[in-house]
């Protein structure tokens, strides 16, 4: 965090909506009791605004997880899975509280955004799985995807929290910062 403090403070905020990697105060990973806690946190707070994630939630996640790696290792389309994972998530504004890991970037409005371009081959390899799965949120399933990706192409296994709510808006263009706009601060 301290290097990516100083490199992309923009990124702070959505590195610290899931249980984080390092602590910020210590170079040392969390314990695995700090990650638990994280983690019933989340899901308890989530289940409140979000879908109920209770154990056959999870082992839905599960099912999915399987039918995204085969998806993704079949189809080497791990790239554009990350991609369209970060572009949902990096619409989030503190200031107002939207944006973010919503589904929304499924809306065909959101889809035509300049920065959004040939995401729709994303949204469109995953509709079968979000078909074969349908208790899974649209906002789960794309960050799930991301999860995977990395995964599958040789990365970390990185915990999974579900229980994200679905938009039922697009986010409006130009949220998602880029090297024009640089990293936005508070």
């Amino acid at each position: 965090p301290r290097l990516l403090q100083n490199r992309a403070p923009c990124l702070l905020p959505l590195l610290q909506t899931r249980a984080p990697l390092f602590r910020a105060d210590s170079s040392l990973p969390p314990s695995h009791k700090e990650r638990n806690e994280e983690k019933q946190r989340w899901v308890a707070m989530s289940s409140a605004t979000g879908p109920v994630v209770d154990a056959e939630y999870v082992a839905e996640i599960e099912r999915a997880r399987r039918d995204l790696r085969a998806l993704i290792a079949s189809k080497s389309c791990a790239p554009i899975m990350l991609r369209l994972a970060w572009h949902d998530a990096g619409t989030y504004d503190k200031n107002t509280n939207t944006g973010g890991p919503d589904g929304s970037i499924r809306f065909p409005e959101e889809l035509r955004h300049a920065a959004n371009a040939g995401l729709k081959i994303a949204v469109d390899l995953l509709e079968p799985i979000k078909q074969k799965h349908p208790k899974i949120t649209y906002a789960d399933l794309y960050q799930l995807a991301g999860v995977v990706a990395v995964e599958v192409t040789g990365g970390p296994t990185i915990d999974f929290v579900p229980g994200r709510r679905d938009s039922s808006v697009a986010i409006e263009e130009g949220r998602l910062p880029d090297a024009k706009q640089g990293c936005f601060t508070p």
